[in-house]
């Protein structure tokens, strides 16, 4: 039942209409504990809910009937810790299960995907358990899949892609991270990382800025996920670097004002997610 889902964030705009469904697109983001889902009006180009549960995807379907029934366009977010980055060049498909388990420990059941990110001519090769495969197939046949970083790597490259000199981008989710590194528009570094503190974050963070030899004086780190500028972690990264920023919401979608309550840098790959999945 509802009631007993554990609701953490759920903002809707009045003009949604259960009805109506075939004039949004649905997107949702999982992982091991946690089901985070966007709607946007179609046709006005405007995000107008945005929901996180800290439940499993099957018993949040189950109690929300709705979100199982035919909308515009569906994409879905593998938001688990278990990917790896091939080269174009290096990739051949039969080959993607080598690939994934040469570094992921092997469990029964699992299903190995791929996403191809076109700028960088490069594949991502993730994993997504037995179950979680059949109740994908089971509630949204048609649903478009990406992994995380995927939707990560390919919406900051559109970002940097102009820049020059070297960007940190820094994703916080919870009990792991995503951090990233790019020179120019190329990747120079893609990893996730797992945590418990504040402080474990940091310290993965300045051991990554000591390996690529990054001047914390001069680098850019630029946040999103789940941290605010009054937040433990801030106040440890900002002793070793000093130019943090947030990143603001992608300036192609208009936002309900319902959003307005939500800071802008908050659920970043689920926002960004429409333009990865396939």
């Amino acid at each position: 039942m509802a009631e007993q889902l554990h609701p953490i964030l759920a903002k809707t705009d009045d003009s949604f209409n259960e009805k109506e469904l075939s004039r949004y697109d649905f997107a949702f983001e999982i992982s091991d504990s946690l089901f985070r889902y966007s709607i946007r009006d179609v046709e006005k180009n405007k995000f107008i809910a945005l929901g996180c549960y800290k439940d499993h995807l099957s018993d949040v379907l189950n109690a929300n009937p709705w979100m199982t029934q035919p909308f515009h366009k569906v994409n879905c977010v593998i938001g688990n810790a278990k990917a790896t980055l091939i080269p174009e060049a290096l990739f051949i498909e039969s080959e993607k299960e080598s690939y994934f388990h040469f570094l992921q420990e092997k469990e029964a059941g699992e299903v190995v995907l791929t996403d191809r990110i076109e700028h960088l001519g490069i594949y991502t090769v993730y994993g997504i358990s037995g179950i979680c495969r059949k109740d994908l197939y089971k509630f949204f046949p048609n649903a478009g899949l990406c992994h995380i970083s995927s939707v990560l790597i390919e919406n900051i490259w559109m970002i940097v892609k102009n820049m020059t000199g070297c960007q940190v981008y820094l994703n916080i989710r919870d009990g792991q991270f995503d951090l990233l590194v790019f020179e120019g528009k190329q990747l120079k570094y893609c990893n996730v990382f797992k945590y418990l503190t504040a402080e474990d974050i940091a310290y993965y963070v300045i051991f990554v800025f000591e390996q690529l030899n990054l001047n914390p004086e001069e680098v850019r780190m630029n946040l999103t996920g789940n941290t605010d500028r009054f937040s433990p972690l801030y106040d440890l990264l900002f002793r070793y670097i000093r130019n943090i920023e947030f990143v603001g919401r992608n300036g192609s979608f208009n936002y309900s004002y319902v959003f307005n309550e939500v800071p802008g840098h908050a659920y970043y790959s689920l926002l960004n997610s429409i333009s990865c999945a396939s």
